[in-house]
């Protein structure tokens, strides 16, 4: 069934002809209808990251605003402000022949420029919680039209703490109204289900979950490597990116300041013929907006995060993710983080590093996913087709008898040997890299 033949505005068919968009995703065909059989339902749909949840909730919340009414009927609550320009931008696109005005909200700019926007009749508001809080107490917002509220990366927005805003917002400043609530995440926690639950009031409840209890998506390769020291993980992971060669990639660390290191590093590298750039909380708006914009339009190869970008990046021409650090928030942000890659049934890898002392963290992730997480080796030809190698030895075991470098050398003095041993320091550190002592044991998955 194509997007033709649902019960849809015209305007909104030609809209998303125009957008090249003709085939519903399964999360699409599982929700739209539900919203549009007339029915007053609420809708807690949980899919995975990339599948197109956005249209799900914005296709049947469009069609059945009224473009007549210049007042607020939707608001889209999101995370972050890359999440809700993104939003945003999909609206647009959604909206122009049904001529709706839609207006992003979130901190960091003008506060004056959107309270000019709500006035001039804005009947969608895509909003991060804390500014939309801050227009309801000034009175220059009003809820008393609203139809709809949307609930977009929920998951998301608890883990950053926005849940007492949440509650603020459906349980105070939208008191006397009843929209319906479309609450659309990738992972589905009991606080979530137990607000959608409150904020319905016995009213039907359509719970959605096309993830299957696979909460990454099947087209994202997922790899990891094994280091022994943090020290040994920035040479292993430049060889990595010599071996991978990505034509667009995003690289993510777990702090600002890391991540400004890192970029300088690589971007000295020899060889490595990429362009870096690095996105983290503490930018300005404009600033975020350009690095994004140029990794948009491929004058970035590599953009190095915080985690600020793993929601709201839908740039479909992202071929590699590279957890250069494991989250340390858990694993619901691995699943954001690999979500970045793979879109829209895109083919992409997700490649981890991990210290020795971070396998636990592996682990929980693969339980969360329910999905291995292949183990690579540094001196594999090829990620594409390298595998698991088990029973292999270390060289020095497999010949017991073989004397060391320095022992069959007794007249090399000390300066000389140490010269040799720093022309081959990567290749002694990716020894020790993998397994270390236990390369003459079978190689293992995180799970195992």
């Amino acid at each position: 069934m194509k997007f033709q033949d649902y019960n849809l505005n015209t305007q909104i068919k030609r809209a998303l002809d125009e957008m090249g968009i003709h085939t519903p995703t399964e999360i699409q065909s599982s929700a739209i209808p539900k919203l549009l059989n007339g029915q007053r339902t609420h809708v807690l749909a949980q899919a995975k990251t990339g599948t197109g949840k956005t249209l799900a909730f914005a296709i049947p919340m469009a069609n059945q605003i009224n473009p007549k009414h210049k007042s607020v009927q939707a608001v889209i609550l999101v995370p972050t402000r890359e999440l809700c320009k993104q939003v945003y931008s999909v609206i647009a696109k959604l909206t122009k022949y049904r001529r709706l005005k839609a207006v992003e909200v979130y901190g960091g700019v003008s506060l004056e420029n959107q309270r000019r926007e709500i006035k001039s009749g804005a009947q969608i508001v895509i909003a991060t919680p804390g500014r939309l809080m801050d227009l309801y107490r000034r009175r220059i917002i009003s809820f008393d039209n609203v139809k709809f509220v949307v609930l977009d990366e929920a998951d998301r927005m608890l883990d950053m703490g926005f849940l007492p805003d949440i509650k603020f917002i459906l349980f105070e400043a939208m008191e006397n109204v009843s929209p319906r609530l479309l609450l659309f995440s990738a992972t589905m926690l009991k606080q979530i289900t137990k607000v959608a639950q409150q904020f319905s009031k016995g009213e039907k409840l359509v719970e959605i979950n096309v993830s299957k209890d696979d909460l990454t998506v099947a087209n994202c390769k997922q790899y990891y490597y094994r280091v022994n020291s943090s020290k040994h993980k920035y040479s292993t992971f430049v060889s990595i990116l010599k071996e991978e060669k990505p034509k667009s990639s995003i690289i993510f660390v777990n702090t600002r300041r890391w991540g400004d290191k890192l970029r300088k590093q690589l971007s000295q590298e020899k060889n490595l013929y990429l362009r870096f750039s690095t996105l983290s909380g503490n930018k300005t708006q404009k600033q975020r907006e350009l690095v994004l914009r140029n990794f948009r339009q491929k004058k970035i190869d590599c953009l190095i995060a915080t985690n600020v970008a793993a929601r709201g990046l839908d740039i479909p021409h992202v071929t590699h993710i590279f957890n250069f650090d494991l989250p340390r928030e858990g694993p619901e942000i691995y699943v954001h983080r690999i979500g970045r890659t793979s879109r829209m049934e895109n083919e992409g890898k997700a490649i981890s590093f991990a210290v020795d002392d971070q396998m636990a963290m592996l682990r929980k992730i693969e339980d969360l996913t329910k999905r291995p997480i292949e183990r690579l080796y540094l001196s594999d030809k090829s990620n594409n087709n390298s595998k698991s190698k088990p029973n292999q030895s270390r060289p020095n075991q497999s010949r017991p008898n073989q004397s060391r470098p320095n022992q069959s050398r007794p007249n090399q003095s000390k300066k000389n040997y140490s010269k040799s041993k720093s022309k081959s320091k990567y290749k002694s550190k990716s020894a020790s890299f993998y397994d270390n002592k236990k390369r003459n044991q079978p190689a293992i998955h995180a799970s195992d």
